[in-house]
């Protein structure tokens, strides 16, 4: 059979016929649907839940960076370059992916004064984003900063 003959006896709209198609009728079995949906959200949390687990992260951490993603699959191209900076300084970090809960994507915004993500955060303070990470390793300050935080213990 000719491709084209495939092709209307698929598509009626072509010159098939107006019966269901295999492929139209075809539902995955139930184990594959499961797998298929995506995972609920969180419950919605208090603007001070979400400010008191914010301060809490960067209490915890010696450098946390709140970017769009995490650090093996950065969503955006100034997300990437943070990771790309502290990565070539081989430092161990964490990140909170912002796009996951919108409470905190904002809460980190407020808590900082800074209108833009990736924020970073090394010894318990906010340094800035992505040109001011990019700035402070172009000219060294942010080896140093860093080898201080860590040397803090």
């Amino acid at each position: 059979m000719g491709i084209l003959r495939r092709i209307k006896n698929r598509l009626p709209i072509v010159g098939g016929t107006a019966e269901p198609r295999p492929a139209a009728t075809y539902s995955p079995p139930k184990a594959q649907a499961a797998a298929v949906e995506r995972p609920k959200p969180p419950p919605p949390k208090s603007p001070e839940e979400v400010m008191a687990g914010i301060e809490a992260d960067v209490a915890a951490h010696k450098i946390v960076i709140f970017m769009k993603g995490n650090a093996r699959a950065p969503q955006c191209g100034f997300s990437a370059r943070v990771v790309d900076i502290f990565n070539q300084h081989n430092v161990p970090y964490e990140t909170r992916d912002v796009l996951a809960d919108p409470a905190i994507r904002q809460g980190v915004k407020e808590v900082t004064d800074w209108p833009t993500i990736p924020q970073i955060f090394v010894g318990g303070e906010f340094i800035g984003g992505c040109d001011i990470a990019v700035e402070m390793h172009e000219n060294g300050e942010l080896k140093t900063l860093i080898a201080e935080t860590l040397s803090a213990g």
